[in-house]
């Protein structure tokens, strides 16, 4: 009897303990990929959104710190029909990057739209906003889809996963605090 009253005790705690390290990571994934505009009158089929809620305390801490933080933005493009009739047209991953350069305090982002250059600034609103945005990304040309057929193109965003060599990954263990996923988003759309 006291062993199974001890049994039950320690299960009760482990569940509260786990529930109370469980609760933070699902509060954390707020991240959200909104204000989706698909522009179909030019040559090319333009994309442009925004990721809401993507910056944490924690990873803001991290990056003025100097931790290089990269948002993977992923895009994939089918055209309808039922499930094995689905044609996949597009699937591709954009990365943007940030690195603070605590020496001269400026804030170098990487974007695959603009590969030609590295967008410094030294407000770093002004590059969270670099880091959570696409404008006008061209995805493929407009000849190439048919007439009145109908395309789904569907987003997500997360945070790439930092590898760090085994010892820093203890010393750095609140790296998995402040990653995010993004929910799939999608729209249609007909020529």
């Amino acid at each position: 009897m006291k062993t199974t009253l001890a049994f039950i005790s320690f299960c009760g705690i482990c569940v509260a303990i786990l529930w109370l390290f469980t609760a933070p990571v699902a509060a954390r994934n707020e991240a959200d990929i909104v204000d989706i505009y698909l522009n179909r009158e030019k040559k090319n089929i333009e994309v442009s959104f925004r990721i809401q809620n993507c910056f944490t305390p924690k990873m803001e801490e991290a990056i003025l710190s100097g931790v290089e933080t990269t948002f993977r933005i992923l895009l994939v493009m089918e055209k309808q029909g039922f499930l094995f009739f689905r044609q996949k047209l597009l699937n591709i991953a954009l990365e943007h990057t940030i690195k603070y350069d605590r020496l001269n305090s400026q804030f170098h982002v990487v974007l695959p739209e603009h590969p030609d250059k590295v967008l410094t600034t030294v407000d770093f609103g002004e590059a969270k906003k670099w880091m959570s945005s696409v404008d006008d990304l061209p995805l493929m040309p407009a000849w190439r889809l048919e007439r009145e057929t109908e395309y789904e193109l569907r987003l997500k965003a997360e945070l790439s996963k930092v590898h760090l060599p085994l010892f820093f990954r203890y010393i750095f263990y609140f790296v998995s605090l402040w990653d995010f996923e993004t929910d799939w988003r999608a729209t249609t759309f007909k020529l």
